[in-house]
């Protein structure tokens, strides 16, 4: 299999409900940093609010190394601006603010194991505890960015301890070269039709100026999204990855 036999795959998955991806029970999604949740649950998030389901959020990082190099947005500036980004863009969404929660480890720079590692799984176990989370969501554990892969197996460890239903949703993953191999067991999981929500979700997005725009102008190495990376989170479509556990 290829990459691109993959991703075809992923866009063949059978359409389904808010209802067949949470069983109508509280869920969790968890964010490595502040946007990813936009990204790949935007939809999903508005669409459970508007059904009374319960959504909930935990960001990972803090998101301080998009812009290491800025003079104006040292990392304690950086870090209370993305928050603040989070929380605009959770408001678009309909998500409440005891909702959406933030771990706050360092960005790029999450533990992969050891005692570190065991906290942040603690730390997300507790939350879905307390809220009585039945299914979480994820960033893919394919996508080629470091917090993306630590925060898929923090979910898996948090999940198999919960007895959780766990799904992924690819970011950076999209975007693998499509002639690459790939070993990757055929995907299941569904495609969620988000049209009647993909205004809500847009407008979250642009919460986020600091990652989709160059309103940080005094780092010439930032990280800014292009209008290929972001192409396919403006769709009517998010794509929810089963995940085997």
């Amino acid at each position: 299999m290829t990459v691109g036999d993959y991703l075809d795959a992923l866009e063949a998955l059978p359409f389904g409900t808010v209802g067949d991806l949470t069983g109508g029970a509280p869920f969790l999604v968890l964010s490595p940093h502040p946007d990813d949740e936009t990204l790949g649950c935007g939809g999903l998030l508005a669409l459970a609010g508007r059904a009374g389901i319960e959504g909930h959020v935990m960001i990972l990082t803090d998101g301080a190394a998009s812009h290491r190099n800025s003079p104006s947005h040292p990392p304690e500036r950086l870090t209370a601006l993305r928050r603040d980004e989070a929380e605009r863009a959770a408001a678009e969404l309909g998500l409440p603010e005891d909702r959406l929660g933030f771990l706050a480890l360092r960005d790029a720079a999450t533990p992969s194991e050891g005692p570190a590692f065991d906290a942040a799984v603690d730390a997300i176990v507790a939350r879905a505890e307390a809220t009585d989370v039945r299914t979480l969501f994820v960033t893919w554990g394919r996508d080629p960015h470091c917090d993306h892969e630590t925060a898929f197996a923090m979910a898996r460890a948090a999940a198999a301890r919960l007895g959780a239903a766990l799904y992924a949703y690819p970011v950076w993953g999209l975007h693998l070269p499509r002639g690459d191999a790939f070993d990757e067991p055929d995907p299941r999981g569904y495609r969620l039709d988000i049209a009647e929500a993909r205004d809500d979700k847009r407008r979250a997005i642009d919460r986020y100026p600091s990652q989709m725009t160059r309103m940080i102008d005094d780092d010439p190495d930032a990280f800014c999204f292009t209008a290929e990376q972001l192409a396919p989170f403006l769709g009517a479509v998010e794509t929810f990855i089963e995940v085997r556990t």
